[in-house]
């Protein structure tokens, strides 16, 4: 069945806004998946689930600043990196 998932239990609303475009992008995949009888919700939810494990983890590792402010080496999933006064940003994996 692939990434797919059966319909799941009741769901609730996030506290959280997406862009615009990305909101119309879920809403064509729920239309079609619901055409194909799959349940986008659930696998949009499980999914969810793996990107909160994965925060929890990398929260676990992240130093806390004295003042209660965690604060990594990261800006939108990029390593900082500073050379000879030039600051250079590259992608990890």
């Amino acid at each position: 069945m692939g990434i797919w998932r059966p319909k799941q239990e009741e769901s609730k609303s996030m506290w959280f806004r997406v862009p615009v475009s990305l909101k119309q992008e879920f809403e064509q995949l729920r239309q079609q998946a619901e055409a194909a009888g799959l349940d986008a919700s659930a696998t949009f939810t499980a999914a969810l689930g793996r990107l909160a494990k994965q925060l929890r983890e990398e929260l676990a590792g992240t130093p806390t600043r004295t003042d209660g402010v965690g604060r990594s080496g990261k800006a939108n999933g990029l390593d900082k990196h500073e050379t000879g006064g030039v600051h250079r940003t590259s992608a990890t994996s």
